[in-house]
């Protein structure tokens, strides 16, 4: 009934419930959605204090030099 509710198949609930890391974000919300716990997403975005540092660490890193980047042999 669950697959139903979704729109995909009963397969991809079981990969998802088996915890397949191939089950697409938009599922799992769909799912979550169904199972009227649509908005714990936000509350888990929203208390995601470690995924914000990552988020501003990789966009304060200064890009790589074109130094730092391996060069091709020319062939003589």
């Amino acid at each position: 009934m669950l697959a139903e509710r979704v729109g995909v198949t009963r397969q991809t609930i079981i990969k998802l419930e088996d915890g397949n890391p191939a089950t697409s974000l938009a599922t799992v919300l769909r799912v979550l959605s169904v199972l009227g716990m649509g908005a714990d997403i936000d509350r888990l975005a929203a208390d995601d204090t470690l995924g914000r540092d990552l988020q501003d660490n990789a966009l304060t890193r200064a890009p790589p030099s074109s130094s730092a980047l391996p060069t091709r042999a020319s062939k003589s």
